[in-house]
């Protein structure tokens, strides 16, 4: 039986003031779950509710990371300082750094190489746009994105990915993808995953689902056999329904 994971991705957003107010609400519902819980707020705050949460069950993990251990890339932030602070998770190939940043399959790939090489189990988000879902063209890209960032690596450092499903017309729009369009995906995705791993590593690895995740549809999404668990964007900043989500994942 996989665990459900129910990633916060916080974005360029938060305050040091609602690491405080999350960590509260979140207290009483960590008596009631089985839910991991990881958030991943701007690097700024990392120290600060890294502080906050210790000692609970909630993680702490990043958005990005270079390729490069070190060097002159100003604003980026390197493997060796997420190690440094204590970071076990790190989000990778966000459709928000493709599309706004440019980044690559190739440069996503080298990304989840350098994480796992330094003991941080990348959360490989992958999607297609409207445009490729209207033209039947969607599953085409999510597999060939999935095989990109995950062919040929070991067994055992596949295993220690988490794919996030984000269907990039579903995020922040307001849209969200069907359960069953969801399910479907996820089923195509484990699939696609024994082939690149085996059936067995298929069958532990975690499938999330990202994309206008809220309070009211939380419990329906999170109910599907091949969904374990929820990326959440804007709804993870809102400590009045947050902890309803990770509570919707039993």
């Amino acid at each position: 039986m996989r665990a459900k994971l129910i990633v916060a991705n916080w974005k360029m957003n938060g305050s040091f003031a609602l690491i405080e107010a999350m960590q509260k609400v979140l207290s009483p519902i960590l008596k009631k779950t089985t839910c991991e819980i990881l958030v991943c707020p701007p690097y700024v705050l990392i120290p600060s509710m890294k502080k906050t949460v210790e000692g609970t069950r909630i993680a702490v993990g990043g958005q990005n990371v270079h390729s490069e251990t070190a060097g002159a890339f100003t604003g980026e932030t390197s493997v060796l300082l997420l190690q440094e602070c204590g970071i076990k998770w790190c989000i990778v190939g966000h459709s928000e750094r493709r599309i706004l940043f440019g980044e690559t399959d190739t440069f996503i790939r080298r990304k989840i190489e350098v994480l796992l090489k330094h003991g941080i189990r990348p959360i490989l988000c992958i999607g297609e746009t409207l445009d490729q879902r209207e033209s039947d063209n969607h599953e085409e890209v999510v597999v060939t994105q999935l095989g990109k960032g995950l062919s040929g690596l070991a067994v055992e450092d596949q295993m220690r990915c988490v794919v996030a499903y984000e269907p990039i017309w579903a995020i922040g729009t307001g849209k969200t993808a069907t359960e069953e369009q969801a399910n479907s995906m996820h089923q195509l995705i484990r699939k696609e995953l024994e082939s690149l791993a085996s059936p067995e590593a298929a069958e532990k690895m975690q499938i999330l689902y990202g994309g206008s995740v809220n309070v009211e549809n939380a419990e329906i999404l999170l109910s599907q056999s091949e969904v374990d668990g929820a990326l959440v964007g804007g709804a993870s900043l809102k400590i009045e329904t947050f902890p309803q989500i990770v509570a919707a994942g039993g």
